[in-house]
């Protein structure tokens, strides 16, 4: 390694162990946490994709509908 790449490779090195010391400060203070409101936002995301699912479920079967309406009745 030259000389002039030496100071680059330090300051590198330095940031990315600052990083993740940081982010495994992060991740041990989330674990630390009681979790009251973490329960708020499992509901709130729970009733997210229950609205979802059921906004999806119209939209198939409308289409499901308009297309099965589309379809001639066959001849005997």
């Amino acid at each position: 390694m030259t000389e002039q790449l030496l100071p680059l490779a330090v300051w590198v090195q330095v940031a990315y162990g600052n990083l993740h010391a940081r982010a495994l400060d992060a991740w041990a203070a989330r674990g630390e946490e009681d979790g009251v409101d973490e329960a708020v936002t499992k509901m709130i995301w729970l009733a997210v994709g229950i609205v979802v699912a059921l906004a999806a479920t119209a939209f198939f079967l409308a289409k499901f509908n308009q297309a099965k309406d589309s379809v001639p009745d066959p001849v005997p």
